[in-house]
């Protein structure tokens, strides 16, 4: 049987994907072949029974020695060695491969519509591959760059965006550019919300709710819409009168958002209001039950500022009394000679008495204001301090 020397031949072909390398291996007997990777590695066609499965590998290797690498990263960088050996000897070709810049690729780029429902969340996905590692950035409708994280947006890891309590205002188109050093890549993907009736403050259909307004302030009542197509929105007065979204008049004015605005307060703006929403889907209502409180008026002690309370000898039960006027009447609360706060219906255990005073609060929506009381010092003397409101 005739034989001569192992000799092997290598070759490379790139795309941008995969690199296939070459091994040319002669010999009789016909050599073995076997690939090393940079992690050591080996393959060969003994480990790769059929070519069944081996595309979706990263590494394959084909009966006539070539290996394919596919997906390349600079992680796969190194020295790729083929090796051929027969009964009379080896030989083998060290080829060196070196990961350039890969410009990205976002896929799922089918991607361009996504409807969805008012006052839910919008995932918008921009996965991207390339080398180095792409940047992703957003761009909004208004072609703002969109920040990380903030109260509308938040963008996940992946590069994915979150379109948070999707409005009319959320809709339009988004892009997601995806950057690193040998080029970019562009995805643009439209929002839209799905036709929907309006609803008021969250709540769909009828709600009621109550509002205190105090005289000659000014009151705010809430009538925040969404819907699709935009509805039409209108604040009716306890009177009658109709005012459109936006509306300014007089001491009555209709936000564009619906908020109506009530200024200079008076007892005969009192009554019921109505808030209504329409468009060709439906309609919602909210009634508003306004009253309107006399004018305010800060609380005042009839005591002095400071009262100095003497102490019973046979030690028994002591009230500190606390009493104010006000509009509305005002809230009490004691603060101890050691900090402690003390609201009504709180109860302490025993404690003991030391040098101080006691302080009493008076409040409501005007003001605040408050008195002491001084009790003298009896060292190991215990009392049980209790609120008179």
């Amino acid at each position: 049987e005739s034989s001569s020397p192992i000799s092997v031949k290598s070759r490379r072909k790139s795309t941008s994907k995969s690199l296939l390398v070459d091994c040319v291996a002669t010999g009789l007997p016909d050599p073995e072949v076997f690939w090393s990777l940079p992690d050591g590695t080996i393959i060969n066609n003994a480990l790769q029974s059929d070519d069944s499965g081996l595309r979706n590998r990263r590494h394959v290797m084909f009966g006539n020695g070539t290996l394919l690498l596919q997906q390349m990263g600079k992680k796969d960088e190194g020295d790729y060695t083929c090796y051929a050996k027969n009964k009379l000897g080896k030989d083998e070709r060290k080829v060196s491969v070196k990961v350039g810049p890969n410009a990205p690729k976002i896929r799922f780029k089918s991607q361009s519509l996504v409807t969805i429902k008012l006052g839910e969340s919008a995932k918008l996905s921009c996965e991207a591959t390339g080398e180095p590692t792409p940047r992703i950035t957003w761009i909004s409708p208004q072609k703002d760059v969109i920040p990380a994280s903030s109260d509308k947006f938040q963008i996940m890891d992946g590069g994915m965006l979150l379109v948070k309590k999707v409005t009319l205002s959320s809709e339009g188109i988004y892009t997601c550019l995806a950057r690193n050093s040998a080029g970019d890549d562009v995805k643009n993907i439209k929002v839209e919300a799905e036709p929907q009736e309006p609803f008021i403050n969250g709540v769909k259909g009828r709600s009621t709710t109550k509002v205190l307004g105090v005289s000659y302030q000014t009151a705010h009542l809430h009538c925040r819409v969404e819907g699709k197509p935009e509805p039409r929105v209108w604040w009716v007065t306890p009177y009658g009168l109709s005012l459109p979204a936006p509306y300014l008049g007089g001491r009555f004015q209709v936000h564009q958002n619906g908020t109506l605005e009530l200024r200079g307060i008076r007892k005969t703006d009192e009554g019921r209001y109505m808030c209504l929403a329409k468009n060709n889907m439906g309609e919602a209502s909210l009634l508003v039950e306004f009253d309107v409180a006399s004018l305010a008026e800060k609380p005042t002690f009839s005591v002095p500022n400071i009262e100095i309370l003497p102490i019973k000898p046979d030690g028994g039960e002591l009230i500190l009394e606390c009493s104010a006027r006000g509009k509305p009447n005002p809230e009490f609360s004691w603060i101890l000679p050691n900090g402690t706060l003390l609201m009504p219906g709180a109860r302490l255990q025993r404690f003991t008495h030391y040098l101080g005073v006691y302080r009493c609060l008076a409040k409501n929506v005007a003001g605040q204001e408050h008195t002491f009381v001084k009790l003298p010092t009896l060292s190991g003397r215990q009392h049980y301090p209790t609120q008179s409101l």
